[in-house]
């Protein structure tokens, strides 16, 4: 029983590394793609899929994981193919907005999304919310309320967005699997797709940025960013993937919360785009429901720590 305890505060402890590795990581994402503002979006796109594949498989193929056995499993391709798909209509709805110039849809995708993963958990896996979690989720809701009433209209880019990333961290966590196999067999799905766009899109416009133009320093740094999209594309869901396999979803929604705000910083300091009344309202919210769930989960892990020690002495 002691044993048990301790492994899956260990295992609880790695999950929450892991989610904020990730969301620090998606957060500060910004400041790669402006490297790539030159680079058609949808050619970006395609080229993380085939690269995230290549970076995948090469780490299972040095850490001899079978991710071909995954991908000639049924039942695992039954959660792997949904999520493929998911993940792939987040990832272009996201460049559809951009390119479409409605990036504040994209932040209110960001934030709602959070809340989408908590509804999931509660619905599908069943979990539960301490009372501090419930007053987090009201002040989340009332900040998020008075975002949206600001912007005017229903954020249909926004619901998206939340919806499908959501449902990709449910199926993700439903089905279980081995996180860097898993992307990899999620990456191999769409590479054939995104083989097929990146050459049609070329062919369509004229030519590509990827080895496009090596005559300069610039062409070649073009086309390594472009590499290394799939590994910074990759990294972040194989430790999403991690977090998604060892903590509640509940828990793993509130994390979320760290790569808008992220996000929303680097817009405001780096970009200089303005700091609304609005988003310091719905910051103020969700950084004190914040601090709620952060108390609620050291006051948690006290008790649990207690109750072992006891159970441990009594077993003595």
């Amino acid at each position: 029983m002691e044993v048990n305890a301790e492994t899956l505060r260990t295992r609880t402890r790695r999950g929450i590394a892991a989610a904020f590795c990730c969301y620090i990581m998606w957060g500060l994402f910004p400041l790669y793609w402006k490297l790539l503002d030159h680079v058609n979006s949808f050619e970006i796109i395609a080229q993380r899929m085939i690269w995230c594949f290549v970076f995948t498989a090469l780490i299972c193929f040095i850490g001899r994981w079978d991710f071909i056995g995954l991908l000639k499993d049924r039942r695992a391709l039954r959660y792997l193919i949904p999520a493929a798909m998911l993940i792939t209509v987040n990832w272009s709805t996201y460049i559809f907005a951009v390119d479409m110039d409605r990036i504040v849809e994209t932040s209110i995708g960001y934030y709602l999304n959070p809340l989408v993963s908590i509804v999931l958990g509660l619905i599908i896996f069943k979990e539960r919310m301490t009372p501090l979690q419930w007053i987090a989720v009201a002040l989340c809701i009332g900040g998020l309320s008075l975002f949206i009433a600001g912007y005017g209209e229903i954020p249909w880019i926004s619901i998206i967005l939340a919806i499908s990333f959501g449902l990709y961290g449910a199926v993700k966590k439903k089905g279980g699997y081995p996180p860097v196999e898993a992307i990899a067999v999620e990456s191999a799905v769409m590479m054939p797709f995104a083989v097929i766009f990146a050459v049609v899109l070329a062919a369509t416009t004229g030519g590509c940025a990827f080895l496009g133009d090596t005559g300069d320093a610039a062409g070649w740094t073009t086309t390594a960013l472009l590499i290394g999209g799939g590994a910074i594309t990759a990294v972040p869901l194989i430790l999403f993937a991690t977090a998604a396999n060892s903590i509640p979803l509940v828990l793993l929604g509130f994390i979320q919360y760290v790569s808008p705000t992220i996000a929303l910083i680097i817009g405001v300091l780096v970009n200089g785009e303005p700091f609304t009344v609005a988003h310091a309202v719905c910051f103020g919210c969700i950084w004190a429901g914040l601090a709620l769930v952060g108390i609620d989960a050291v006051r948690t892990n006290v008790l649990a720590a207690r109750h072992t020690k006891a159970e441990h002495q009594h077993n003595r």
